[in-house]
């Protein structure tokens, strides 16, 4: 989009990436009006420093919601959306991704937005193989997630609508990372969870990971640079799992030893959580889910959005002690020793 557009209207722009759009915006377009649409109940801690926003409630599966919403916008990013790997009820999540995300660019289809930035996920892509790294261009792989299913359907509704004529790009963002993670994401819980054994658990896996400000910028980089119907892959450097744990045990001066476990032995611990959340209701640590995806390799080349949108990205240390310094000065993690390097004391 070359114009400065009049309003945006962000829906998810309360969330982890969402909330630091919002910020970039205000900086970058100081004159533009932002409406964010959240849900009523959403926990907007991530917002309460920033003003001259307009706070609009509502469903993004409910279309009158989504009709006001829309209403006098020449710019929307979507970015509503449930990331998860368990919810007690799974089909929530195709409602809310799926359909919420069709109901929005009909919409934006019948008011004339100018341009539309759509949150998909890498995981429309990844899941090639081990030391495989996928691109834009690799089929999808991920079939028995059924958060992976969600995201490919929902982009493939996007690039319909870019064929009908509206002003879509897509961005794929690798796993988010960084401060702000209120919720927090799957990807926040795999840092916390480093801590909750007396060795951190180790699998033979792959990541790629961004740092949710670099990401947030990607988005922006979309808006005003990317090209209608594409896809960009928002990622950083490609790491082991265990190279990633080990990063974070070294920042938090705690002893350097992971642990690793047989697949068949984390497959039975899975199963057993997962079955006990059906009764607590809360996620459990682990999942088949993420073993799956663990198994398939969860690595990509970012070179497009790079080379065309001009993606830079922080390294992952820095990354990793903002996303832990936060964690650790909002409760999130307790661990003594990681408490004493921050600076911190048990309560």
């Amino acid at each position: 989009m070359t114009t400065i557009p009049k309003q945006i209207l962000l829906t998810g722009g309360a969330g982890f990436i969402g909330s630091n759009i919002v910020k970039i915006l205000q900086q970058r377009y100081p004159t533009t009006k932002l409406r964010i649409f959240h849900l009523p109940n959403e926990n907007l801690l991530n917002l309460k420093d920033l003003d001259g926003l307009e706070l609009m409630p509502g469903d993004i599966t409910n279309a009158d919601d989504v009709v006001r919403a829309v209403a006098g916008c020449d710019a929307v990013f979507h970015l509503a959306a449930i990331y998860a790997f368990w919810l007690p009820d799974m089909s929530v999540m195709d409602r809310v991704n799926v359909g919420g995300t069709r109901i929005l660019m009909e919409e934006c289809l019948k008011q004339q937005v100018k341009r539309v930035v759509y949150t998909s996920s890498m995981v429309c892509f990844i899941g090639q193989g081990l030391d495989k790294v996928s691109d834009e261009t690799s089929p999808f792989s991920m079939g028995n997630m059924v958060y992976a299913r969600s995201k490919h359907d929902s982009h493939r509704i996007a690039e319909n609508y870019a064929k009908k004529g509206l002003d879509v790009v897509i961005v794929c963002p690798a796993l988010p990372m960084g401060p702000g993670d209120v919720g927090p994401t799957p990807t926040g819980r795999m840092v916390m969870d480093i801590f909750r054994f007396p060795i951190p658990l180790a699998v033979d896996s792959e990541v790629n990971i961004i740092d949710v400000r670099d990401c947030a910028m990607g988005h922006i980089l979309a808006f005003e640079k990317g090209r209608t119907g594409e896809s960009y892959i928002l990622g950083g450097e490609n790491y082991t799992y265990t190279d990633m744990l080990r990063r974070v045990l070294r920042i938090c001066g705690v002893k350097n030893r992971v642990l690793h476990l047989p697949e068949f032995v984390l497959r039975s611990v899975a199963i057993g959580m997962t079955a006990s959340a059906r009764f607590t209701k809360t996620p459990p640590l682990l999942t088949t889910t993420e073993i799956d995806m663990a198994k398939k390799g969860a690595i990509a080349n970012a070179a497009k959005a790079r080379n065309e949108l001009g993606l830079t990205v922080r390294p992952l240390e820095q990354t990793l002690y903002d996303s832990l310094e936060w964690f650790v000065n909002n409760g999130y993690i307790k661990k003594a020793a990681v408490l004493k390097r921050f600076g911190k004391t048990a309560a």
